[in-house]
């Protein structure tokens, strides 16, 4: 009757601390994780329900034992389960404590189950040991037919043991663009991994374990990716050195430091290899960052005249379809307006006579520039004058501070860069195509010869200059004096005198 009494006493703590244990657990999860307090909460159920079942059995039957067994398990698996979360998965202990490998948590809560297994066996009369020792057959068995599942987990040890990479470390683990990904998770079995096809593989850890791999985000995320072009070996290679860094200097997610640079490589039949190298810290971005070199390259490539070089075999294959575009590309061109006729289109130069536009046509040019890519500098230098044709553009002044603010935006019909133009200075903005843009590019020689022939143009883009420099010093400062903007335009007037007299 005693034992009978204790022995209910010593279920209804159980069922309180288990109660107990839920609550708190549920209480200190994150609120993305309290989902994982259903667990014990069942257990706890199934318990109280086996319990109730069993009463209606008698004592002696194996139903009853079964039961038993199951309400005791029950318990204290919910035990085991509410403080597993408390001690691994709560938020004050991942305050304390670096966050478990998938892998560790899977073993822990395996080791928990087994034991609360054992305690239950004992509950209900059942040693353990005989248990074990009479299933050596069994055990055996099933470690021959677990062997290659027993090896993956074994290898998944080793790898957090010594882990050669971690959850987000992008890793080669085969040949090929389909054997690198971001690792998303390492559990007991596998790897999961997702590529930048954006495909998720499985890899098992016995696989990986013994593949040679190769971490792109160890020691540092920082890397350096090189890739190559064969460009004609009639271009001087400092000419395309310098077009490849000014390039690579305008492109987000290219480091600065360590620089990038540009070596000259073997020189074979179409021309001289180039391996352009640069750094970048974040792997996944190689593929755009090259995407958009290329991209802005072309365009580089395209105002400076520079073609890429054909295969040598196919020249006299297409020579002749060559001469019938470039008679095609004639002929379209002589169907555009000339550049003297695009000139007399702004509003500073209309009502110039013809001879004075043919003169600055003469030291004017057409180029294109692609989305993104800057056309001038602040802080360079530069004397030429620069009108839009088709395209959009961003003004962005930088201030002493180092805050970049959008001052304006350029439509087709409006020009910049007059003020380094005409006052020899440095570039007092930089200037970004938001769009492909068409652009004619006015020299200062060719702007001083047709000055001397037409003194109104001077005046009409003096006043053009006045009013953009007060537009810029009014974006950078929030309060303009009118006393000084005037004073800036007389020793202006004063510049232009010299430019055109000196």
């Amino acid at each position: 009757m005693i034992a009978e009494r204790v022995e209910g006493l010593a279920g209804v703590l159980a069922i309180g601390i288990a109660a107990v244990l839920v609550v708190l657990a549920f209480v200190a999860l994150p609120r993305g994780d309290r989902y994982l307090a259903r667990g014990p909460l069942l257990l706890l159920l199934a318990h109280v329900l086996a319990r109730g079942i069993q009463r209606n059995f008698d004592p002696a039957t194996l139903a009853s034992r079964l039961l038993e067994f199951a309400s005791v398990f029950a318990v204290l698996g919910s035990i085991a389960r509410s403080a597993f979360l408390l001690g691994v998965m709560s938020r004050l202990a991942r305050r304390f404590t670096r966050p478990w490998p998938r892998i560790h948590r899977d073993l822990l809560q395996a080791f928990l189950y087994f034991a609360v297994g054992l305690v239950a066996l004992r509950a209900v009369g059942v040693e353990p040991g005989s248990l074990l020792a009479t299933s050596a057959v069994l055990t055996a068995v099933l470690g021959l037919s677990l062997q290659e599942t027993l090896g993956n987990l074994f290898a998944g040890l080793a790898l957090q043991a010594q882990p050669p990479f971690s959850v987000g470390d992008w890793l080669q683990f085969a040949e090929g663009p389909d054997g690198i990904g971001r690792v998303l998770e390492i559990n007991w079995r596998a790897t999961h991994l997702v590529t930048i096809g954006e495909v998720e593989v499985i890899v098992p850890n016995g696989v990986i374990a013994k593949a040679p791999l190769r971490n792109f985000s160890r020691p540092t995320p920082v890397m350096r990716h090189t890739t190559s072009l064969v460009l004609p070996d009639a271009v001087a290679p400092h000419r395309i050195q310098n077009i490849v860094l000014r390039t690579l200097g305008d492109l987000h997610g290219v480091l600065r430091t360590p620089p990038p640079s540009v070596l000259v490589g073997a020189f074979v039949e179409r021309g001289a290899t180039y391996s352009i190298r640069f750094f970048v810290e974040d792997f996944a971005k190689i593929e755009p960052i090259e995407g958009e070199l290329r991209r802005r390259l072309w365009y580089w490539f395209r105002r400076e005249g520079i073609e890429l070089p054909p295969p040598r075999s196919r020249v006299e294959a297409i020579s002749a379809g060559t001469a019938v575009t470039s008679l095609g590309d004639a002929s379209r061109a002589s169907q555009e307006p000339s550049i003297a006729l695009r000139l007399q289109a702004l509003d500073f130069l209309s009502g110039v006579g013809a001879p004075v536009l043919e003169r600055l046509a003469q030291g004017t040019r057409s180029v294109l520039y692609g989305p993104g890519e800057a056309i001038i500098h602040q802080g360079e230098s530069g004397n030429e004058l620069f009108v839009i044709e088709q395209g959009t553009l961003e003004v962005l002044v930088t201030n002493g501070a180092g805050l970049t603010t959008s001052v304006a935006r350029l439509a087709p019909g409006q020009f910049f860069g007059e003020a380094a133009l005409l006052r020899d200075e440095q570039r007092t903005a930089t200037v970004v195509a938001t769009s492909e843009c068409q652009l004619l590019v006015i020299s200062a020689g060719a702007f001083r010869a047709a000055a001397e022939m037409d003194r109104s143009i001077v005046e009409r883009l003096t006043t053009k200059l006045a009013a953009r420099l007060t537009e810029l010093s009014h974006a950078v400062s929030d309060h303009g004096d009118l006393a000084e903007e005037e004073r800036q335009s007389l020793q202006l007037i004063e510049r232009v005198k010299r430019f055109f007299h000196g």
